[in-house]
């Protein structure tokens, strides 16, 4: 049981790490060079709209990626940092501003949020460029992450599938199970018993709701009653 338990919590975990990791936009450097063309991961693959935009700056509070193919086609991935300055300052101007003039306040994060990926992308672009012997690509590590994220996910499926079972498999749980099953068909006989006329605990008296089930705090008294009614 103990490892049943401990399987959930595990899995639980990777359920919640693949919710905070589901915020992602992919986005390559546009010609012009200023700006990024960016869709969402695991969407319809189209251009952010100015909706877009202003949902993905306020996921970013909580947990947002963008992953940038670099002019060198190098694809790395960047967690934007919820507790910035730039941040503290557009949660200071939503309290106070226009609907309006937050959603040009986020707008102009992101334009900020652009030109920081760009000018981070061409500078490891660089590195890389001066890198020899030994070279570090970051790609490689996403991947690598990539594989392991489809490998929890495929766990975390097959747990969703059987999760009925998940607990209900172990030899402690089964002894349980038996015994809770053994006392069910006790208590049955015992009512059964109670509604035969002409015993002496015919007037006690044991009611069923709709569904057959028995509140048994009505048997409380059934021992008083059996010392005073079945004496010989």
């Amino acid at each position: 049981m103990i490892k049943s338990i401990f399987l959930v919590l595990s899995l639980f975990s990777i359920s919640s790490y693949a919710q905070v990791q589901a915020t992602e936009i992919s986005c390559t450097i546009r010609d012009t060079g200023g700006n990024l063309n960016c869709q969402w991961v695991g969407k319809e693959r189209k251009v952010m709209s100015a909706e877009d935009i202003n949902n993905f700056v306020d996921a970013a509070n909580v947990a947002a990626y963008v992953t940038l193919k670099s002019r060198k086609g190098m694809e790395r991935t960047y967690k934007i940092d919820g507790n910035s300055p730039q941040y503290k300052r557009l949660n200071d101007l939503k309290r106070s501003s226009s609907i309006s003039e937050i959603g040009v306040a986020k707008s102009a994060l992101f334009g900020d949020i652009e030109k920081k990926l760009i000018k981070l992308s061409d500078e490891l672009d660089g590195q890389a460029a001066a890198a020899e012997l030994v070279l570090y690509d970051q790609s490689i590590a996403l991947e690598k992450i990539k594989r392991d994220n489809r490998s929890m996910t495929t766990n975390l499926e097959a747990f969703n599938k059987n999760r009925d079972q998940a607990c209900t498999s172990t030899p402690a749980f089964e002894k349980v199970s038996k015994a809770n099953n053994s006392l069910q068909l006790t208590l049955s006989d015992m009512i059964s018993a109670f509604q035969t006329p002409g015993t002496c605990l015919a007037d006690f008296k044991v009611f069923k709701d709709k569904d057959g089930a028995v509140d048994l705090r009505q048997l409380a008294g059934v021992g008083e009653r059996y010392r005073s009614s079945c004496k010989r």
